[in-house]
């Protein structure tokens, strides 16, 4: 039963994703929107300015990059607050999707009858959610307002390098879209993915205690099993957090796909002395990186699945990853580096080891 579950949350899991990759297109199609409406007001600031540039006086250089700033933080100001509104409503639809999925797994996993879940009860979760979720100490709103001041500064710094280049129309509308709007793509995507998956994490964990603490003997921490899992993430895998203990709020970071899974009494907590059925172990994935050269200039990795296996009993990622030392040594050079790689190997430090307060320790404090 308890693989069943886990197998169900996964599944889920996945389909947060996916709803994840389409919140990100609509918010990137909307910055790919304003290209137009922002090349044409750098390209009139700069013909109003009249002078050349680099024979500007520093006040009038000043005013002018004072003056593109504030007309493409007017133009990103509407993007962002856009994509508050789409990120909004995605976190809605997953919280909803989740808190009736968990309730029917739960119900399904303690044997007990289907606990339904009130719309206002999820509008609440949403609310919530929405207003103090955090990841690095940043709420969404946080974030947003950090991707715009970015995007702003992107794309003003590939405007000026144009002005100082003395580029053509054409030449400074392709800096612009190169290395400001198409450069300002991975943020909104990483956003998609972070509160997406932070607000199926909200619902569930919300819905776990609010309805079916009574079965609750812990929360254990788990990590995606493949060579994308930070190893900070990937030493706490495994880690179980007693009902009432503080725990660390997940995501921990951009980007991060850890969760909690929930721990049940084993038939011996409840008297019965009974073994548990045996851990079938978990899936692990090993994916190979292409870099896509794409017509506008810009580059991304495209990730393809090269080997799918399967952990071996009560085996966690840090277990995991030492027997792979045997079995694929280049998989664990590619995961963490030549020298974390050396030490590793060499039995000098383990994954735990190279993570303090939750963060990977730089080479130098090795």
């Amino acid at each position: 039963m308890a693989d069943k579950y886990l197998d169900d949350l996964l599944k889920f899991q996945h389909a947060v994703d996916q709803r994840a990759t389409g919140l990100a297109e609509d918010m990137v199609r909307e910055l790919r929107a304003t290209r137009a409406d922002i090349v044409g007001k750098l390209a009139a600031l700069a013909d109003d300015a009249g002078d050349n540039f680099a024979d500007m006086p520093l006040s009038r250089k000043k005013a002018l990059l004072e003056a593109q700033a504030a007309a493409i933080d007017k133009v990103l100001a509407q993007v962002y607050a856009t994509a508050g509104d789409q990120l909004h409503e995605a976190g809605q639809d997953v919280i909803q999707a989740s808190a009736t999925q968990t309730a029917a797994a739960m119900s399904e996993l303690t044997g007990g009858a289907a606990v339904g879940i009130g719309t206002a009860f999820t509008l609440d979760m949403t609310k919530a959610w929405f207003e103090s979720s955090t990841v690095e100490g940043l709420t969404i709103n946080d974030f947003l307002a950090k991707l715009q001041a970015s995007a702003r500064d992107r794309i003003i710094s590939a405007g000026r390098r144009a002005l100082i280049e003395g580029k053509g129309v054409q030449a400074a509308a392709r800096m612009i879209r190169m290395e400001g709007i198409e450069g300002s793509v991975p943020g909104l995507e990483g956003l998609a993915r972070t509160f997406l998956l932070s607000a199926s994490n909200h619902a569930r964990e919300t819905i776990i205690e609010k309805k079916f603490s009574d079965v609750v003997a812990g929360w254990k921490r788990m990590v995606v099993l493949d060579g994308r899992t930070c190893v900070a993430c990937g030493s706490m895998d495994g880690k179980i957090y007693k009902p009432g203990e503080p725990r660390p709020s997940l995501p921990a970071h951009w980007r991060c796909r850890c969760l909690y899974t929930v721990v049940t009494p084993t038939f011996r907590d409840l008297g019965i002395d009974i073994d548990e059925m045996p851990d079938k172990g978990r899936t692990t994935v090993k994916h190979t990186g292409k870099t896509v050269h794409h017509k506008d200039g810009s580059t991304s990795t495209k990730f393809k699945v090269a080997e799918v296996d399967r952990t071996q009993p009560g085996e966690n990622y840090a277990a995991w990853m030492k027997r792979q030392l045997e079995e694929d040594p280049a998989f664990v050079r590619r995961v963490l580096g030549k020298t974390r790689f050396e030490l590793f190997k060499a039995g000098k430090l383990s994954l735990s080891g190279m993570v303090t307060d939750g963060r990977i320790k730089k080479l130098p404090d090795l």
